[in-house]
């Protein structure tokens, strides 16, 4: 049991499912070892921000797209990374959405943005080194390996 008297950061972020013709849009970002992460796009969210509103401004830094309608898929929530220097809290909303525009991230840690058929995303996923980088941590990978699987589940503890 966790001690109560600890108080952990919180982390709020939000990650869309973008989805077109049986395929799923991934973002690629160079970590810092070097290695490419495939990820969903979306992110944090800032102070007095909404899940939602984070994920239509991070949605469009990451890929251009311009996001709307979303529709609440998943959240996952607990203790992330104990023991580590980032271990925080973590309340990650999964969202789907409708979108429009084009392809033109302007965050300059995205190096590209991937239409991945659903059958190949999870042998994208890669866990490993560091631990302590919450993105590897197989437990943030399960939701989406759930959606692709066509069997989302509303809510994940951590």
């Amino acid at each position: 049991m966790s001690n109560l008297s600890r108080t952990l950061p919180i982390k709020r972020a939000a990650h869309v499912y973008l989805i077109r013709d049986g395929h799923l849009l991934l973002v690629e970002e160079r970590m810092d070892d070097g290695s490419i992460f495939y990820g969903l796009p979306g992110g944090k969210a800032n102070a007095g921000e909404t899940l939602g509103d984070a994920a239509v401004r991070q949605v469009l830094y990451e890929t251009g797209l311009t996001v709307t309608d979303l529709m609440f898929v998943s959240l996952l929530e607990g203790e992330l990374l104990p023991g580590t220097r980032n271990e925080c809290y973590a309340i990650f909303g999964r969202f789907t959405a409708t979108f429009h525009g084009e392809l033109d991230p302007t965050d300059p840690e995205v190096v590209g943005v991937k239409w991945v058929p659903f059958e190949q995303v999870e042998a994208l996923v890669r866990y490993g080194p560091p631990p302590e980088v919450e993105e590897r941590n197989p437990l943030i990978w399960v939701p989406t390996r759930d959606f692709v699987r066509g069997q989302p589940r509303a809510y994940y503890p951590i």
